[in-house]
């Protein structure tokens, strides 16, 4: 090779070596699947980091809890192994209990009185809590408000819950809540629900329409009473180890696209769940428990 030539592949190469030293490669932890309105929101996350850097900051995403649990990934976010995680905030319970505030049965009305709430002071206090244990959300996302499924019965009367085995939040509040209406509740992480269902460990379990469909619950399932007893806020989190190594400038690019995907989950979630439940009416048994029963329930 020419000499000329060869100094000047050298130092090309040393351009693209130097250019891919300055970038900073960040991991997001997720329970979420491609179809889903989070991992949709996922990408416009990463298409928006990636874009406002200029390509400085690349979010690789790991989907259907790829690296463990929501709770394990909590955990390795807290220890900053990894940098963000998209989780319930059932999930984070364990280690900020004030969170439990949010899936009290029945406390929400509807969605625009939740984000109120987490848009404005309650949420902001929320998250001080959070930082203190080593965490912060960047972005409240909707997950719709939750209903019951089962393979025994529909749920018309009170007295038809009990006795079933139900797969619920793994939140004191959600066990004491199922216990006290008459059903058997059994916590256990999203991960492991779809064998349960499969193995007849448990008759059914509780989730929105955005989750029956995209993760093919209603597969399992033949029942669908439309409780609506919680809708429980799903988080961007990102980890304050992981903060406090990005400069202010980063940390500004992770707040504005964390903004602009949760603007995107918010509006795809709501549009796409009447698309769920009419599928799901054609799939399932649906039913709207009488005013009554959702009473006794209270």
């Amino acid at each position: 090779m020419h000499r000329r030539t060869f100094i000047g592949a050298v130092a090309a190469g040393s351009l693209a070596s130097g250019a891919r030293a300055q970038s900073t490669s960040l991991r997001l932890a997720s329970f979420a699947n491609d179809a889903s309105s989070w991992g949709r929101a996922q990408e416009v996350f990463k298409a928006e980091v990636e874009k406002r850097s200029s390509g400085r900051l690349v979010i690789n995403i790991f989907n259907n809890s790829t690296l463990g649990s929501n709770r394990e990934a909590l955990e390795l976010a807290r220890r900053g192994g990894v940098d963000f995680v998209l989780t319930g905030v059932s999930h984070a319970t364990r280690t900020v209990p004030q969170l439990n505030a949010l899936v009290f049965p029945y406390l929400f009305k509807n969605r625009d009185s939740m984000f109120a709430s987490l848009d404005g002071e309650p949420g902001r206090r929320l998250n001080a809590l959070m930082v203190e244990q080593g965490l912060s959300s960047v972005g409240w996302w909707d997950n719709g408000f939750r209903h019951v499924s089962n393979n025994r019965k529909p749920i018309v009367e009170p007295g038809d819950i009990q006795g079933l085995k139900l797969r619920t939040l793994p939140t004191p509040i959600h066990v004491s809540f199922f216990r006290k209406i008459g059903a058997v509740p059994t916590a256990m992480d999203f991960s492991e629900l779809l064998p349960a269902l499969r193995q007849g460990v448990i008759d059914g379990q509780e989730n929105p329409p955005a989750v029956m469909r995209p993760f093919k619950i209603f597969e399992v399932q033949k029942f669908y009473t439309l409780t609506a007893h919680v809708n429980e806020p799903m988080m961007l989190v990102l980890s304050e180890q992981s903060r406090k190594r990005l400069s202010a400038d980063q940390q500004a690019i992770i707040t504005a696209a964390a903004a602009e995907a949760t603007r995107f989950q918010r509006q795809l979630n709501a549009q796409e769940e009447l698309q769920h439940m009419e599928a799901l009416r054609r799939d399932m048994q649906v039913n709207e428990p009488p005013a009554a029963t959702i009473a006794a329930f209270r």
